[in-house]
């Protein structure tokens, strides 16, 4: 699921900033990361609004990670400056966690009880079909 996806993501993004701290990734690759963060967090609110389970309360967390992942790239690459940022910058990521994990009821509810769900885009989700 696409859940997995993020989680994912977000390890890897920990992952950058480890290797960025030791002068083994630069901070766009940091930044990389953090943009495939987002597609995948967007995904998520997306698939869980499309089931009408309120997302807002984690709406403010990827401005923020943002802002507390720019003010570390600011510094010199370091295992100081790593040491600084990581516990706002995990704080951030485990507030998804936890968001996510407090919707998990409401989502069983409403994948069992509606496994079809008609998306904004107009229709029912339907499988992808292969190329001829």
């Amino acid at each position: 699921m696409i859940v997995h996806d993020l989680i994912q993501d977000m390890k890897a993004l920990e992952s950058a900033l480890h290797r960025w701290s030791r002068g083994q990734a630069t901070s766009k690759d940091v930044s990389d990361c953090y943009v495939q963060f987002g597609v995948e967090f967007n995904a998520v609110i997306h698939a869980f609004e499309s089931y009408d389970i309120p997302t807002s309360d984690l709406h403010a967390i990827p401005t923020q990670l943002r802002s507390a992942l720019e003010e570390c790239l600011g510094e010199s690459p370091s295992l100081n400056a790593l040491d600084r940022y990581l516990p706002e910058i995990r704080r951030l990521l485990g507030d998804v966690l936890h968001g996510l994990r407090a919707k998990q009821p409401a989502w069983r509810n409403a994948t069992t009880a509606a496994p079809v769900r008609a998306f904004s885009s107009g229709g029912p989700r339907l499988p992808p079909t292969p190329f001829p």
